[in-house]
């Protein structure tokens, strides 16, 4: 037990250097690295973890919202477009995720739990505007709730989607 957590402290020391009482962590991601020094930096390098987490997964609720339409093929461009830029976004929080630095971790998660929590308030929202529409709430009569989840043209509403529900890295 006691070598395994002299692994753990050997790690540490790796990873957070201690010179002249500075913290340092390394901070890679695609195409830059950065050597998190202050806590300044490491408050800013936090937020910007976190608002690219948001970030991720409105845009994977955006390409949802663009449905394909027959006769509309002009829509899959900008859907392609988006999801290379959320593939894109994936691929930095996977690289910095890698960092064996675990408030780095777990600021990365956060972020990506705020902004699933974000996607199913929106999701919730348009919900209720649609059955709102078709003139179904409170009225029993037409049939269940579940009868009532159908949108202005009769379709049933997707459940879920699947670039929402994917997994970020």
């Amino acid at each position: 037990m006691s070598s395994l957590y002299n692994a753990f402290q050997d790690a540490r020391q790796h990873l957070v250097n201690r010179s002249s009482g500075e913290k340092s962590v390394y901070l890679g991601l695609v195409f830059k690295a950065y050597t998190l020094r202050t806590d300044s930096q490491f408050a800013l390098a936090y937020f910007f973890l976190i608002m690219l987490g948001i970030v991720e997964r409105l845009l994977s609720l955006g390409i949802d919202c663009i449905r394909d339409k027959p006769g509309q093929p002009w829509r899959i461009l900008p859907r392609a477009c988006s999801y290379f830029v959320v593939t894109m976004i994936r691929y930095v929080l996977m690289i910095a995720i890698m960092s064996p630095y675990i408030p780095m971790f777990l600021i990365i998660c956060l972020g990506l739990t705020l902004g699933q929590i974000l996607v199913e308030i929106i999701r919730y929202i348009l919900m209720i505007r649609r059955v709102k529409q078709a003139g179904l709430v409170g009225n029993d009569s037409s049939g269940s709730l579940k009868d009532s989840l159908l949108d202005t043209n009769g379709h049933r509403m997707p459940t879920r989607t699947n670039h929402v529900n994917e997994s970020c890295c």
